[in-house]
């Protein structure tokens, strides 16, 4: 596998736009149309429209492509001065899932890029809590074949982020 991951704050990048428009093209799951159809782009929640709309401007998002196909991508953006918000808008076609790309290609850099916030949280819809119940077993020293990084996230319940109720997992710097 040869991954390359793209860095963008907005649709500008021409390439990584229909990379991830055609990427996400396929997406057929009612739960995630609303978020990730490019067709949905008018919606507040949509991913394309945040782009548009500069909720990246303060952080970025990162698209993963393999020989020129869309694979993963998943952004960081501010909350507030004391909180990012981490892997948000985060998706991977099937066929990848068991990759752990998020984690093992895109978590680092967003640590990386968020050590001047006082928190990240790491927030999960309720189609997503059994990614936020797999970081509470591993948070209890279950051992499990997930990235380190996740390991250093601690469930801290639900909070409305964004106007939706989120499970809430904060990294432990």
């Amino acid at each position: 596998m040869r991954m390359i991951v793209h860095q963008i704050k907005d649709l500008s990048n021409l390439y990584v736009t229909k990379l991830l428009k055609d990427g996400l093209q396929p997406i057929a799951e009612d739960h995630l149309l609303e978020n990730y159809h490019p067709d949905n782009q008018h919606n507040p929640a949509n991913l394309f429209y945040t782009l548009a709309h500069g909720r990246f401007l303060t952080g970025n998002y990162y698209v993963i492509e393999n020989n020129g196909q869309y694979v993963c991508s998943a952004g960081w953006n501010q909350l507030n001065n004391e909180i990012a918000l981490g892997l948000v808008r985060a998706y991977t076609i099937p066929r990848y899932r068991s990759h752990f790309l998020l984690g093992k290609h895109i978590l680092p850099y967003i640590l990386e890029e968020t050590e001047n916030y006082k928190k990240v949280w790491l927030t999960f819809n309720e189609y997503n809590k059994k990614i936020y119940d797999v970081i509470a077993l591993m948070n209890q020293g279950k051992s499990l074949p997930w990235p380190k990084d996740y390991r250093k996230f601690s469930p801290i319940g639900t909070k409305t982020v964004n106007n939706t109720l989120q499970y809430v997992a904060e990294y432990q710097r």
